[in-house]
């Protein structure tokens, strides 16, 4: 059976990838040369493989559109292991179209729920007065925000929402969860749908989002949205940049409600240079790195060592997207 990979991941993975007998290794490099485990080239065109692991190194610094570029011509395709969480991108909907099986990754919960945590700390603390304070040797006493007692909305409760209410609860905050369909055991106080959303918002004191991107939240952060929310509040998005409505939250922000904003991901990525955001003073923002982290790869990795062993077994994979999801953009 076929494997293909990303040179970097074979290279820490080739003494674990030994264990599954039979494997037949194709690797591409970031030149975009495929070759086999023992170096020599394969035609991009004639790699044909049965299962592919496209990690987070491969979507941040890797060749990614000359990786699903391969896939997209494979007709052999069985099975996508995705190290990322979302499923927004066509190229997932076209390879289940042909009958391949995808599979996205809860490895970055930990992660995004630490950044999310930090985001919303810095916010609460004047971090950088404090600093300057320190440079200009000034003895000043400076008062900042708890977090206990704070009311959290969390927009999504999957693996990356549920973490972030774990780590705020254990703050002391109070958090309600938002999820089309709650199952009921979800770690937060209390649970809502998105109906129940505008009657929420009045009340949080940070709102995270960590939907996926659907035709259902596509802008769903609107000016309507931002007029609902607590004067005094934050707003975290560590979802895609499509759930915000990014000209009405620059203007929401210009009046101050919410107070700050917390921005890992934008409509546009890379930002565009002439953005406000870069410079806008109640805005924390950075590059789309919410889960970059030496464990992110560690969880990555071992999910889809372990959905291997099941796939070349016959068994049940973990994570696997349903497909009526990826045909129809539902969340």
């Amino acid at each position: 059976m076929r494997l293909f990979l990303y040179r970097p991941d074979h290279e820490r993975l080739s003494d674990r990838l030994e264990a599954f007998p039979g494997l037949d290794i194709a690797v591409m490099d970031d030149a975009k040369a495929v070759r086999d485990a023992g170096g020599a080239a394969i035609d991009r065109h004639a790699v044909r493989p049965a299962a592919a692991y496209a990690s987070s190194g491969l979507y941040t610094r890797g060749p990614v559109r000359a990786f699903f570029g391969v896939l997209r011509h494979a007709d052999t395709l069985s099975w996508l292991q995705s190290g990322g969480a979302g499923y927004d991108a066509p190229i997932f909907a076209v390879l289940a179209g042909r009958g391949a099986v995808v599979c996205n990754s809860d490895a970055a919960g930990p992660a995004v729920a630490d950044y999310v945590l930090a985001g919303v700390i810095e916010a609460f603390h004047p971090l950088a007065r404090r600093r300057a304070q320190q440079r200009g040797r000034q003895w000043g006493r400076l008062e900042f925000r708890e977090i206990a007692d704070t009311r959290w909305l969390v927009v999504g409760m999957g693996h990356i929402g549920c973490a972030v209410a774990r780590r705020a609860r254990g703050f002391d905050a109070h958090v309600t969860g938002v999820r089309r369909r709650p199952a009921g055991n979800e770690p937060a106080d209390a649970m809502i749908t998105p109906p129940d959303l505008a009657r929420a918002l009045p009340e949080a004191d940070v709102v995270v989002l960590t939907a996926p991107l659907t035709e259902e939240t596509r802008g769903m952060v609107d000016a309507a949205f931002l007029d609902a929310m607590k004067a005094g509040s934050v707003l975290v998005n560590v979802a895609r940049g499509g759930l915000v409505d990014e000209r009405a939250l620059l203007a929401a922000l210009d009046r101050g409600r919410p107070a700050h904003a917390v921005l890992d991901v934008f409509e546009e990525e890379p930002l565009p240079a002439w953005s406000r955001f870069w410079s806008h003073p109640r805005v924390q923002m950075s590059a789309h790195c919410a889960a970059a982290s030496p464990g992110t790869v560690r969880r990555n990795d071992e999910l889809f060592l372990d959905n291997l062993d099941r796939f070349l077994a016959g068994r049940p994979l973990r994570q696997r997207i349903d497909p009526a999801l990826l045909a129809g953009g539902k969340g």
